[in-house]
């Protein structure tokens, strides 16, 4: 775990892991991690926004609305059917809690799940299920999102553009190499040495 205000590091989860992930969690009946993986690379928010949402904001909606608390930017996020089908599903597992209560709420400890419990998790996550990944924390996810986007789509200008956006970040450079594209850039200028 990071100490205070110190940078950490958060690689992508690729999409195979990502899927491997979910899987595991719901053979082990973890519907509240599951729950948590799924909206965070669905919405791709980040952690402190995902943790605050409650049922009511995500059931039976074909979009949701947040204020982002890091850059107090409101966005507007459609929820496919496929994104509602598993979030209905996940609150059928749950026992269908009130929809006024946060989804991420720990019982044991009487509150939202935090960050650092939610990292702590994932690491255990890692080990258990095995997964292909080097740095793996909340911010995993969103990265997560931004690589699949990149990675489906035909045409990687137009795909840079609109993450640039979706991510808010300053530049298309900052998102390439938020979702690893300029490290596989710089590691295929090694691997193209042959003699």
């Amino acid at each position: 775990m990071a100490l205070k205000n110190q940078l950490t590091t958060a690689d992508y989860l690729p999409i195979t892991e990502f899927k491997k992930l979910c899987y595991g969690l719901r053979a082990d009946k973890n519907y509240m991690y599951e729950m948590y993986a799924r909206i965070s690379f669905y919405t791709a928010l980040r952690s402190s926004d995902v943790l605050s949402l409650t049922w009511s904001d995500v059931l039976n909606r074909s979009y949701i609305v947040r204020t982002e608390k890091k850059t107090k930017k409101t966005r507007q996020i459609t929820m496919s059917s496929e994104t509602q089908k598993h979030i209905l599903e996940l609150y059928t597992l749950m026992g269908e809690p009130d929809p006024s209560q946060l989804i991420f709420y720990s019982q044991r400890c009487k509150g939202a799940l935090t960050i650092q419990a939610v990292n702590k998790s994932l690491k255990t996550f890692k080990d258990r299920y095995d997964l292909d990944i080097e740095h793996f924390s909340t911010h995993s996810f969103r990265k997560a999102f931004g690589r699949y986007i990149y990675d489906t789509s035909k045409d990687k200008t137009e795909a840079l553009l609109l993450l640039n956006k979706i991510l808010n970040h300053t530049s298309t450079e900052i998102t390439k190499a938020y979702i690893g594209i300029r490290q596989d850039e710089i590691n295929a200028v090694f691997d193209s040495i042959n003699f």
